[in-house]
């Protein structure tokens, strides 16, 4: 009979085993077919942190989670399992236990295939196969566990392994022969006890394994402390576990992340670009949030909009990179503090904020507005333009649609969390509502705006003495951001705002040295002009 021989291969270097990953094992070493013995390579790597291109890293996770030959096991886990299955386990386990030390393993599993708990596949070759792994995985529980196949949690493991394998391994392999490649298989986040093994099993069967933690917690070590399983790749950074990538990040990191000389050569090849006073007037704006570090603020704030990373034109929409960003505390160098933040309010196109709420409120019912706004169930950017209730009709006609545009988009994939008890058609029909009040300050700033130039700006101060954001308030800067504007939030006092309401993900937060509570805002110093300093010199030599 034929046999099926699994090499281990341990790339280190990220390049090598993410391509080795997503290759045919045909095409990597080892890989041998002969009619007495099959012999194949598998990757398992347990990719722990993440890159400083953060964003990178969960897009890659996404795009494999489209790719029809990987299954993204920690998602997909189905933990249903029959009747007959569970009472022929429990069957089993008293059998197990009323045995003087348990019985065996080949005894264990062979009554596993006596009640067809284990799946049996139309080729003999692959049986076979998974009999040996799965011996040899018992066995090696057996050898950790204190307690050997005695120990509390085999119960657990048992129930897992049989359903799991019916669920997962049978129904990925029930059309393959053994010469077909195997399975790839991804787990992102934390992991159970029968989990680890379960994965375990996978790997000694030929699966490719990719574990992912994005905040280093190598769990599957503790079955693994040696990697003579899969092996550990270690980045940099980290970040808290995330909920699992459901869409493309549509952001990018700045290159404070990056070396000094990437940068210079980026904003070289950006200036580059030469346009004419509202060249792009008639495109609708959509934004690119910057991910930066706190001096990145003051950098590119000076900068237009066709010079920062990722401007460009895509279809019908112009990509603005803006800053959005909360700057949570003061720094002790405080002179520094202010005047980063007077030389964001320098700028004509820029509104400063220093009481709140800003927003306006309203108890109107925007439900039949709403209503009126869909065709096949999306709004429609004509419509918001042709309501009774449009109250932006005096701005230019390419600005109305602009704004209508971006309304659509805010609601249609809001940056504001849902609240207890508030569904998500809630939350659009507040988000709609509120985008009908747009305050008239902001709606000069957006009809100054020549989205390849100058970009404008929303500063915000929350002296302690003011009362906190509104929710309406937070909704406007939704809405602002989307529509490619900057927006600086100053709260010396570092209490919570934006994080109550807005998607972690969708700002940035800089927390400075210091939270103060008594601390108003600073005028800026008037500089004393040439006159002034000579007849104070002149006055001091002679007096």
């Amino acid at each position: 009979m034929q046999t099926i021989t699994i090499q281990s291969v341990l790339e280190r270097n990220p390049d090598d085993w993410l391509q080795a990953f997503q290759d045919s094992p045909k095409n990597r070493a080892f890989y041998e077919e002969t009619s007495q013995q099959i012999t194949f390579s598998r990757i398992a790597v347990r990719v722990l942190g993440v890159p400083i291109e953060e964003d990178d890293y969960f897009n890659s996770l996404f795009t494999m989670s489209q790719t029809k030959s990987i299954h993204i096991l920690s998602e997909e886990l189905n933990k249903n399992i029959e009747q007959k299955d569970f009472q022929a386990i429990q069957t089993i386990l008293e059998q197990h236990q009323q045995t003087p030390k348990g019985l065996s393993i080949n005894r264990l599993v062979a009554m596993m295939y006596g009640y067809q708990l284990i799946p049996k596949h139309d080729d003999s070759v692959m049986n076979r196969h998974l009999q040996l792994a799965t011996i040899k995985i018992v066995e090696l529980f057996q050898q950790q566990q204190s307690l050997g196949l005695l120990a509390n949690d085999f119960r657990r493991f048992l129930i897992d392994m049989v359903k799991w394998l019916k669920n997962h391994w049978i129904q990925w392999t029930k059309a393959m022969k053994p010469t077909d490649d195997f399975p790839k298989v991804v787990w992102y986040g934390e992991t159970t006890v029968s989990q680890r093994y379960f994965l375990l099993l996978l790997m000694e069967l030929g699966c490719d394994v990719l574990i992912f933690h994005p905040a280093k917690i190598d769990e599957f070590a503790e079955i693994d402390p040696t990697d003579s399983f899969s092996i550990s790749y270690l980045y940099a950074s980290e970040t808290t576990l995330q909920p699992f990538p459901d869409k493309l990040r549509d952001r990018q990191a700045t290159v404070g992340y990056r070396s000094s000389q990437h940068f210079e050569q980026l904003m070289h090849d950006q200036q580059s670009g030469i346009f004419k006073p509202w060249q792009f007037k008639d495109l609708m704006p959509r934004s690119l949030t910057l991910r930066m570090t706190y001096d990145d603020i003051f950098i590119y704030s000076k900068e237009k909009a066709m010079v920062r990373p990722k401007f460009e034109v895509i279809g019908d929409e112009i990509i603005i990179p803006v800053i959005f960003a909360k700057i949570s505390g003061v720094s002790s160098r405080r002179e520094e503090y202010w005047h980063y933040m007077h030389q964001l309010l320098a700028s004509p196109q820029t509104v400063f904020v220093q009481e709140f709420p800003y927003s306006k409120t309203s108890k109107a019912n925007f439900h039949f507005h709403y209503k009126h706004c869909l065709v096949n169930g999306e709004l429609s950017v004509e419509r918001i333009m042709q309501s009774d209730w449009w109250q932006y009709g005096e701005l230019p006609l390419e600005l109305q649609r602009a704004i209508s545009y971006t309304i659509k988009a805010s609601c249609e994939q809001p940056m504001l969390k849902q609240q207890s008890n508030e569904t998500l058609y809630d939350l659009q029909l507040f988000l709609f509502k509120q985008m009908t009040m747009i305050p008239q300050d902001i709606l000069r700033l957006l009809q100054n705006f020549d989205y390849s130039q100058e970009v404008p700006k929303l500063v915000l101060y929350q002296a302690p003495q003011q009362p906190a954001l509104s929710r309406e308030d937070i909704a406007l800067l939704a809405f602002l951001n989307r529509f490619g504007m900057d927006i600086v939030f100053y709260n010396p006092t570092g209490k919570l705002d934006l994080e109550r309401h807005l998607l972690e993900d969708s700002y940035d937060v800089h927390r400075l040295e210091h939270m103060l509570f008594d601390l108003p805002y600073e005028e800026p110093k008037q500089q004393k002009s040439a006159p002034d300093k000579i007849i104070k010199k002149l006055f001091n030599r002679f007096f």
